[in-house]
């Protein structure tokens, strides 16, 4: 179906936007009262749209208006790709300009059935009353893909337009939305890299990544105490000078790239990961506080009362994986400085790293009580983003799992890169200054022993470190953050 037409309505040509089926009509309150108008913005002053008037064509419903050249914001990623972030920078000055009623946004984000690209690469805004009637009279599906898809579970509220414009940038390089597939959405809103679609100048992904992965305290300083349009602001700073080249492309070329990034080595590993860590997620997802507190409490007395505990608590889901996984998950937790998580498959033994987790777990925790600030960044994120200036007085830590080789009947042997704050030997120190901070990375082999018990499931009953050796000491650019 054309989703925009050339009609003629009492003897005049207009241009029409398909809405939707009209099947069931458009619901009478909808109809009521004075028009509202809508926008069209060359990205420096906003200028005033009025739309005519509705009709239905053959069964489906559609909005028409004077005569114009209009296009889908999908073009975005094919023949306006060249100009995608003049596009989305305009649709950005637009928003940022808007009052809460124009926006009306429900859901945190803006719907894109209200984004058309208007003349060359200017930018309409829709109405939000007819709005409303391309809500009511879209299919349940389209909505999904117009609405749901952009929106990222785990970004505040008041930053989501700010993510939904690093969204169409992500959609114009790669052709695809990042959020929009199951495995992504189900692990933690984790996007394929950019990089494995197209290739971006270092700043220009890296501001995508950035905002991607913005954690809290960064999303709040940003937002202020500013409303979600007018926090675009920050959003258009930002993208002034970033680069921008790449070329347009047909439709079918858009799908080739989708379709050959897709069927790589690399993006199936990533895919699989992603799987993976979705399935692992619930391995070490935190049950409650008690849990927290009793690994705590036992830390605090030597361990004494960890033998107890450990026998009283079942493990989560422990019974559903196999020992690989426990190990993948294990590293997860740790990364994450999670002790519930690190010692939940761990019956009878002492982990080499539990020491260390726990102490970064208080320590970090205690400084997000006082200082409303989390340091810690997940070294894997880190690596991912491409190894990005961070916030002062921050902790990197974590683990890059490599390898796991099964050495035995239930023995195994994980090699890995861990990323931490501190030298594991004060020869290999380096020194901090205000605007840097060090991170150490060391390889490491780290042997498991599991035991199937008669509960039914995979418990490790011993590990060690077998070997480890010092890679790096790097020096991480640093920035403050405002208080």
């Amino acid at each position: 179906m054309e989703e925009i037409i050339d009609i003629v309505r009492d003897g005049e040509k207009k241009t029409a936007i398909w809405i939707g089926s009209d099947d069931m009509g458009i619901p009478r309150h909808l109809l009521q009262g004075e028009k509202k108008n809508g926008i069209i913005t060359d990205g420096v002053k906003l200028e005033e749209w009025y739309w005519d008037g509705l009709c239905a064509i053959d069964g489906e419903r559609y909005v028409y208006f004077k005569p114009c050249s209009i296009r889908p914001i999908y073009d975005i990623a094919t023949t306006k790709r060249h100009d995608a972030l003049t596009i989305v920078r305009k649709i950005a000055f637009a928003l940022e300009k808007m009052k809460k009623d124009f926006l009306d946004l429900i859901t945190g984000i803006f719907p894109l059935y209200r984004i058309w690209i208007y003349g060359d690469n200017d930018v309409l805004i829709l109405p939000p009353d007819l709005g409303d009637i391309f809500a009511v009279m879209r299919s349940e599906e389209r909505k999904e893909a117009e609405v749901n898809w952009i929106i990222q579970g785990n970004a505040e509220k008041q930053f989501l337009l700010i993510t939904e414009m690093a969204e169409l940038l992500y959609y114009a390089a790669t052709g695809s939305f990042p959020f929009a597939s199951p495995a992504s959405r189900d692990s933690g809103f984790k996007e394929i890299p950019v990089s494995l679609y197209a290739d971006l100048p270092e700043k220009t992904e890296g501001l995508i990544n950035f905002i991607f992965h913005a954690k809290d305290r960064e999303m709040r300083n940003i937002m202020g105490n500013r409303d979600g349009g007018e926090n675009l602001s920050w959003f258009l700073k930002r993208s002034e000078d970033l680069e921008w080249p790449l070329e347009n492309r047909t439709e079918k070329e858009r799908e080739e790239n989708v379709r050959k990034t897709e069927e790589s080595e690399d993006y199936k590993a990533f895919f699989a990961s992603r799987e993976k860590k979705a399935k692992r997620n619930a391995f070490w997802r935190v049950k409650g506080t008690i849990i927290i507190i009793s690994i705590v409490v036992a830390a605090a007395l030597g361990g004494f009362l960890w033998s107890y505990i450990g026998n009283i608590l079942e493990p989560p889901l422990t019974k559903d994986l196999e020992p690989e996984e426990i190990i993948e998950a294990f590293y997860d937790a740790q990364s994450e400085c999670n002790p519930d998580g690190l010692l939940t498959a761990v019956k009878g033994c002492k982990m080499p790293q539990e020491m260390e987790v726990m102490n970064l777990y208080v320590t970090t925790r205690t400084r997000m009580a006082y200082e409303n600030f989390d340091p810690l960044i997940n070294a894997q994120e880190w690596l991912d983003a491409g190894k990005p200036d961070v916030p002062q007085s921050s902790n990197i830590y974590g683990v890059e799992l490599e390898s796991i080789e099964k050495t035995g009947e239930n023995t195994y042997v994980a090699t890995g890169i861990w990323y931490t704050p501190f030298p594991y030997n004060e020869s290999e120190g380096i020194e901090s200054t205000m605007d840097s901070m060090a991170v150490y990375s060391y390889e490491i082999r780290q042997s498991f022993t599991f035991t199937w018990n008669d509960r039914g499931w995979w418990n490790i009953t011993d590990s060690e470190i077998l070997d480890y050796s010092f890679i790096a000491a790097e020096s991480v650019g640093t920035y403050a953050l405002s208080r």
